[in-house]
């Protein structure tokens, strides 16, 4: 897995499961956490994915339009535009570039 996203609440899961098929689109491995865990087990199941990246989003994150990106390998945070995140990510992991249909 290279992604895990962590919903904090039903309407940011359902938004991460959109974000998470962006991601599988643009051949990268994405996961959820599933059930009501809460943060911090939702978090020790990224760690135990083996993701690089977790994207944590919650209600008020949706309202301001951002996802919260946490590298795990090295503990840093960063806020990305929920609309730039797919890109974000892509270029950090290597993802091939995207493909425009109908063009040569």
């Amino acid at each position: 897995v290279d992604v895990f996203g962590v919903g904090l609440s039903p309407a940011a899961r359902e938004r991460l499961a959109q974000i998470v098929n962006h991601l599988r689109e643009r051949e990268m491995r994405a996961d959820l956490s599933y059930g009501d865990r809460g943060l911090k087990g939702a978090m020790r199941g990224a760690d135990r994915s083996g993701a690089q990246y977790a994207l944590v989003l919650g209600d008020r994150d949706i309202e301001a339009g951002v996802v919260q990106v946490k590298d795990l390998q090295d503990g840093t945070q960063e806020q990305v535009r929920i609309d730039e995140v797919v890109e974000y990510l892509a270029t950090r992991l290597g993802a091939p570039a995207q493909r425009i249909y109908g063009s040569a």
